[in-house]
């Protein structure tokens, strides 16, 4: 997939490596399906929206016979492009993390299906010769629309710029991969221009969850795939995380996943 937005009829493409550069949005018409995610299992029912703020936090999605769904694929670069001019992008996506189902009204599954219709009849316009901001304008619009559905769910509250803009950036870097070769928050304080403390703060305060859960989220997601990978030993994947030894990586994988990295692999 080498396209800003993309439009597909399946969930094959989600929690694999090639939808990481990619935000999924998607509506499900027909069945359900059985989704891990963020170390939880979600169901995706008909009338549901779900949106993926992390592929590399997907473990496994499993259609049941009859599903049937609309995906948009957005590129986080095209998708900070066609952003509404408010922070309420923050509270979303930290409670996405979370939860990436939203449970819809049949007003609200009405207005989904037409934004998403919409989307796609912008897409397939490229003929117009505006057709990048129309489709920019149109997606601003579907999230808009996400806006009020979570907002209804959630609550609405006013979230400050500055915290906003400060726990956007600390996502970003770990959407980055940061965690890989850093996993202190006083570095990623260092790199926000920020003390450990007031990061861990605004995190807790705007996502319900320090700094340090999420950084080990990232990184024992990061590990779960790995050690699905049958041709890396334990000594790569230590490495690859750049651990300081084979030691220290088993004592972290037992103390977050409850069993060693071999016991992991039975």
């Amino acid at each position: 997939m080498d396209k800003d937005v993309i439009i597909r009829d399946t969930l094959e493409e989600l929690g694999t490596d090639v939808a990481n550069n990619y935000i999924a949005h998607a509506y499900c018409y027909a069945g359900t399906c059985e989704v891990d995610f963020n170390d939880k299992a979600f169901r995706f029912e008909a009338g549901d929206c779900m949106i993926i703020v992390s592929n590399k936090l997907v473990e496994s999605v499993v259609p049941s016979d009859g599903f049937r769904c609309k995906v948009i694929y957005i590129t986080s670069s095209f998708l900070e492009m066609c952003s509404p001019d408010n922070n309420y992008y923050v509270k979303g996506t930290t409670t996405l993390f979370l939860n990436p189902i939203m449970r819809l009204t049949a007003e609200e599954q009405a207005q989904c299906r037409k934004d998403f219709d919409d989307v796609e009849h912008r897409l397939r316009q490229t003929s117009h010769h505006f057709q990048k901001d129309v489709l920019k304008s149109t997606i601003q619009t579907l999230f808009l629309d996400f806006y009020e559905f979570h907002a209804r769910i959630y609550g609405y509250a006013e979230v400050p710029q500055q915290a906003a803009g400060l726990l956007s950036r600390f996502f970003a870097l770990l959407e980055s991969g940061s965690y890989r070769t850093h996993r202190e928050v006083a570095y990623y304080a260092s790199v926000l221009c920020v003390v450990p403390k007031y990061l861990s703060e605004v995190s807790y305060k705007l996502s319900g969850f320090s700094a340090n859960y999420w950084i080990k989220r990232f990184t024992i997601q990061e590990i779960k795939k790995l050690l699905r990978d049958k041709s890396l030993t334990t000594v790569e994947i230590a490495e690859r995380l750049n651990f300081s030894s084979v030691s220290y990586f088993n004592r972290y994988v037992r103390k977050n996943l409850g069993v060693s990295p071999l016991e992991s692999r039975r």
